[in-house]
């Protein structure tokens, strides 16, 4: 199984084209010249696409409650892939994914349900889904893609999931975050009852400080008319910060804090968080007003771009 790798003096990128395209490794040069992940670096060999630093959400993003959803008056079931009988996360995150072309600081890659040898797609219309990685001295860039290849209009949704490490290379590290949200949106299982509004956490997030120590699997709006989800990620003791920025089409920010048990939760959390752009609210598909949905004309391209950019005090 290849691993497309690309590195400058600072940065390090490696993707897995046979797993979705997602990223197994972005790490930083730091002490003692060794690479420091700056997300959860997945296993050699990794199969599970759950399991990797970073994993693209395509044509739709987040959950789809009860894996049905109705559109333009037509009822479409979708199979289940969450343990609560959603259809989550879309369906190009475990896929192979064939290289279009790269170069010595990027590279672009491409999903298409057309073509030969692509069985069982999750989801009723045709499409394809392009990704571009871009490293640069100063972070990394990435630009996703959906395009309608059918002959009807489709619904279509896309983002990222990273996971970001707690700590970099000093034990004394607790990693901050400061979010520019609007509102967080009341669940129930995962599915929004309700519209967004500005509560405690969100007032918390727009000053820089520790991430918030509780279990969190919550969906914020965030954005502007012109910009995306925005968010800074330090890491006080390493000295290095993780500025977050993305397209307007990312109007809504995730943020999935996992505990090591959630029967037990003085447990703990595990070494990582998510901070995931993503352009729909959960349940988006089953939701009128502003949440995220973007309707595609047959032959219509929705485009976005995510950009990480990395520096040390």
């Amino acid at each position: 199984m290849g691993v497309i790798t690309i590195s400058n003096d600072r940065l390090r990128l490696a993707v897995l084209p046979h797993l979705g395209a997602g990223i197994a490794d972005f790490s930083i040069l730091g002490p003692g010249k060794f690479h420091h992940a700056l997300m959860r670096r997945a296993a050699p060999d990794e199969t599970n696409p759950s399991a990797l630093g970073s994993f693209l959400l395509a044509p739709w993003c987040n959950r789809i409650a009860g894996a049905v959803f109705t559109f333009q008056g037509k009822k479409f079931a979708l199979k289940a892939s969450g343990s609560d009988g959603s259809a989550m996360h879309g369906d190009v995150r475990a896929r192979p994914w064939r290289i279009l072309d790269r170069s010595p600081n990027s590279a672009r890659l491409e999903f298409d349900t057309t073509a030969d040898g692509v069985r069982d797609v999750n989801w009723p219309w045709p499409f394809k889904s392009e990704v571009r990685y871009e490293l640069s001295a100063t972070g990394l860039t990435i630009d996703l893609s959906v395009t309608n290849l059918g002959d009807t209009a489709m619904p279509a949704g896309c983002g990222h999931h990273p996971y970001f490490a707690r700590k970099l290379w000093s034990d004394r590290d607790e990693v901050q975050l400061r979010a520019a949200v609007t509102g967080r949106y009341p669940l129930s299982k995962a599915i929004p009852t309700g519209p967004h509004a500005a509560d405690r956490l969100c007032q918390r997030m727009a000053t820089l400080a520790a991430f918030p120590a509780e279990s969190l699997d919550d969906v914020f709006a965030a954005g502007t008319a012109t910009a995306g989800a925005s968010a800074e990620l330090h890491w006080p003791a390493s000295g290095v910060t993780l500025l977050m920025t993305s397209s307007k089409e990312f109007g809504h920010l995730v943020l999935y804090s996992p505990p090591v048990d959630a029967a037990r939760p003085a447990a703990g959390f595990l070494p990582f968080v998510a901070v995931e752009p993503v352009s729909q609210v959960n349940n988006a598909l089953n939701m009128s007003g502003n949440v995220g949905t973007v309707v595609l004309a047959p032959g219509g391209t929705l485009s976005t771009t995510f950009t990480l950019g990395v520096k040390i005090d």
